[in-house]
């Protein structure tokens, strides 16, 4: 008589991790031993996010769901290393979060158009503050020179570049593009505006 085959349970989360074949019963002929964590009855065949898993009570192979590798949190949309077997917990979402302005909707990533439109208008009114300081960083020590009639013709020219550029950060938000597609002034730094 061949030798049965059994089906091994892994001892941590009782899933099917192969097959062997039973040793004889060296007491008992024609018995055969079945070590723990290993059964005789075949387990089903997986399917694709399910895990075969040795039942609760011991008594029979079942299908559990398995959703096991890199998660993403619905609050965050920072990546997660899953472990467990099981159904999806709350908070766990297969897709990682599209950007910054996705919320969750307990089904999938969903766009907040409002959230988005503050947020771009936020990044752009910063980027015109850094602007609009370095303009008026280059624009005091020309003021300083023309304050004090020591100006010469290059930095008058500076000057009204550099105010110029200042008066057209101020008016972005005028721009009918903002805050999605702001058209940046070029600055008086770039080669071909100064003198």
């Amino acid at each position: 008589m061949d030798a049965p085959t059994i089906y091994h349970a892994d001892p941590f989360n009782w899933q099917f991790c192969g097959t062997g074949t039973a040793d004889p019963d060296p007491v008992v002929l024609g018995n055969w031993l079945v070590p723990a964590r290993a059964y005789l009855d075949a387990p089903p065949q997986a399917e694709k996010g399910y895990a075969v898993v040795r039942n609760g009570d011991q008594s029979a192979w079942e299908l559990v769901e398995d959703h096991r590798g890199e998660l993403f949190s619905t609050v965050t949309g920072e990546p997660l290393l899953f472990l467990q077997l099981g159904p999806l917990p709350v908070g766990l979402a297969h897709e990682p979060r599209p950007g910054p302005y996705h919320h969750w909707d307990g089904q999938a990533w969903v766009l907040d158009s409002a959230a988005q439109q503050l947020g771009l208008r936020q990044e752009a009114l910063i980027q015109r503050d850094e602007r609009l300081v370095l303009a008026s960083m280059r624009i005091a020590p020309l003021q300083d020179a023309i304050d004090l009639d020591r100006a010469t013709e290059s930095e008058l020219s500076q000057l009204q570049a550099w105010k110029t550029y200042r008066i057209e950060l101020g008016r972005i938000e005028q721009q009918t593009g903002f805050p999605t597609d702001v058209e940046w002034p070029p600055s008086p730094e770039d080669d071909h505006l100064l003198p």
